[in-house]
């Protein structure tokens, strides 16, 4: 079945489309498919980890936080995740679960593999699964059918083997109530706060400002800059070479009719009595039992909107329950699969949504038709020449990488295929080259490549580009001259911070000798805030974010109300004093104990697996290269 799927291939799709699928087989570690290469970067048990695996993983994990972060993404964030050594770390573990399989013959059937990829919509044409356009998804990003085969199956095989690991963790009552109450419990506090803005009278030297340069010279270094040529490849340029036939829009019309047909609609009105998710039985059957009467009332003859009026406790009530005209994702499954069942004019029987029992009135119906194919011809053209100048741009750019590889190559088949090649000035990589519109991302490719090296055909701004960084100045620590004024304001800024910061403590120690916060405060003329009740992870009011602020408020007591010390964010030092503490009751633990159950065994699970992973690696020989931060740069 694999390989029939693979027969009637055809061009380039659009790149994006893959997107998150391939993504999230590759941070298992996309490996085996690659051309192997004689240097690995590992060896898990004799098992080597090519270069290749590993640069094709790092780069798959960048384009994941590139689509999450934007151009938020910078360098220090790249530091902070660890990211070249989290992508040598997921290929371990990938290879310790594959041996694992191995191993203890835990294997996937064909069958389900191919059940599998038939069913990702991304691979599907009005619900069916497409064997051309699973091979244009696959061409677009590099991988052969066989590789994604591979791929997919790799996924599922240690997927398999986590779930056996994980799926016998219990999670007591006890143990789901205690965590339901360290994540309930509320608390209220009362805080003083010195802003180091605030004090302002902070004296400045020249000699400090060059003892303080000298103590933090790395802080002051410049960023690495690239200096990059490049080919856009755009598909406007293509589209006048671009024919469109008859049949074509023909066939493209008739396979996609849903693309031509307005969405089914009914107007309706209903009678919504509100029920929890959870509720007792009991109150289950109550509720039912008066919707059905309302039903009955409503069929044999009552105004509906009077009875919405009078029985609904739904927003729509005061407007007789009217809903307006609705699409099927409109609304919750269960109402929109009883109302689209109706005729205009009827009225169901109650209808349990997890809203509670809704009573439903369709008054209008209106159906699907689609437009004549004279009608929407012109569109499905354009749309046809698009795409075909996309196919035709991007094959272009993938040929000329094919004859390219490094050097000065790309300046030569530049000119020998008549193609404009660009040279950027010098850019960083949190601004990229001036008059680009993404330069974030051409930067981001820039900089992950060694000089001369020619990047992969990259989307950019609806166009594609083959990028080569020809020079690099490497970062460099300045002489004070050109920084004087950052290092003042920098050490200004500390100097107030320390004053903002003593002035915290001394306060704090005023408070704990007085017992009194109150007292305290009133003596030394610092304004008191109180915010409102708030949970662990929440912001605390009035105030924002704070891990450590927030940590520090649920470490108090009644019998210890104060902090050891002041509390910094972002410049800022908080003074803190228990006003109030609240823990959940049993009640509450009941109506969401089974959620909480849910909740803390995924928790538990993925910490199972996590242990058992570290177990693993311990116990197994896994050899890191000599050289591999050298393949990481």
């Amino acid at each position: 079945m694999l390989s029939s799927m693979r027969k009637s291939a055809g061009s380039w799709m659009i790149k994006i489309l893959l997107g998150m699928i391939v993504l999230a087989f590759v941070f298992m570690g996309a490996g085996s498919y690659w051309a192997g290469r004689r240097n690995t970067v590992a060896n898990v048990n004799g098992e080597p980890i090519s270069v290749n695996e590993y640069q094709q993983t790092y780069k798959r994990m960048m384009q994941n936080l590139e689509q999450r972060f934007g151009n938020q993404l910078d360098q220090d964030m790249i530091d902070m995740l660890n990211l070249r050594e989290q992508a040598l770390d997921r290929l371990i573990e990938k290879r310790l679960l594959m041996q694992m399989a191995e191993e203890n013959d835990i294997r996937l059937p064909d069958d389900v593999l191919a059940r599998s990829i038939t069913s990702l919509p991304v691979f599907q044409n009005n619900g069916q699964f497409d064997p051309e356009l699973y091979k244009r998804v696959l061409n677009q990003n590099r991988l052969s059918p066989g590789g994604f085969e591979s791929l997919q199956k790799e996924a599922m095989l240690t997927g398999m083997i986590k779930n056996f690991v994980s799926n016998a963790v219990p999670v007591s009552e006890a143990e789901a109530r205690t965590w339901y109450e360290w994540q309930n419990t509320q608390v209220k506090i009362d805080y003083a706060e010195f802003a180091s803005q605030d004090f302002t009278d902070v004296a400045v030297t020249e000699e400090a400002v060059a003892e303080y340069f000298e103590d933090h010279k790395e802080k002051y270094k410049t960023r690495p800059k690239v200096k990059a040529r490049y080919i856009r490849f755009s598909p406007e340029d293509y589209r006048g070479a671009v024919n469109v036939s008859e049949s074509a829009i023909r066939d493209y019309y008739q396979s996609h009719q849903s693309e031509f047909a307005p969405e089914e609609t009914v107007t309706a009105r209903h009678i919504l009595l509100k029920l929890p998710q959870d509720a007792d039985e009991k109150i289950v059957q109550e509720t039912r039992k008066k919707a059905l009467e309302i039903s009955e009332k409503a069929r044999s003859g009552r105004d509906f909107a009077e009875l919405a009026r009078e029985f609904s406790e739904g927003p729509s009530a005061s407007e007789g329950g009217y809903l307006g005209t609705l699409k099927k994702d409109d609304t919750v499954a269960p109402f929109a699969e009883k109302a689209f069942s109706m005729a205009a004019g009827e009225i169901s029987k109650p209808v349990r949504t997890r809203f509670g029992f809704h009573i439903i009135k369709v008054e209008e119906r209106r159906q699907a038709s689609a437009k004549p194919l004279e009608e929407v011809k012109g569109t499905i053209r354009d749309k046809l020449a698009l795409q075909k100048a996309r196919d035709n741009a991007y094959d272009e750019a993938l040929s000329v990488y094919d004859i390219s590889f490094g050097g000065d190559d790309l300046v030569k088949n530049a000119k020998d295929m008549g193609l404009d090649l660009e040279t950027t000035g010098f850019f960083t990589r949190s601004r990229g080259p001036e008059d680009m519109g993404n330069a974030g991302k051409f930067a981001k490719t820039a900089f992950a490549l060694p000089l001369e090296e020619i990047s992969e055909v990259t989307e950019i701004d609806d166009a594609f580009f083959l990028i080569q960084p020809v020079e690099k100045q490497e970062s460099h620590v300045p002489e004070l001259a050109a920084v004087t004024e950052k290092v003042r304001r920098d050490l200004k800024r500390e100097k107030q911070e320390q004053a903002a910061q003593q002035a915290a403590r001394d306060f704090l120690a005023q408070a704990r000798e007085t017992g009194d916060f109150t007292a305290a405060s009133q003596d030394a003329g610092v304004k008191i805030q109180t915010t409102d009740f708030f949970k662990r992870g929440q912001p605390v009011p009035d105030i924002g974010q704070s891990r450590d602020l927030a940590s520090a408020a649920f470490s108090l007591s009644a019998d210890s109300p104060l902090p050891d010390a002041p509390v910094a964010k972002e410049g800022t030092f908080y003074v803190i004093h228990l006003q109030g503490k609240k823990q959940p009751g049993a009640t509450e633990f009941q109506a969401k104990k089974e959620e909480t159950i849910s909740q803390l065994a995924s928790r538990k699970r993925q910490q199972t697996v996590n242990k058992w992973v570290a177990a693993l690696r311990q116990q197994s020989d896994i050899e890191i290269s000599d050289r591999f931060s050298d393949y990481s740069r």
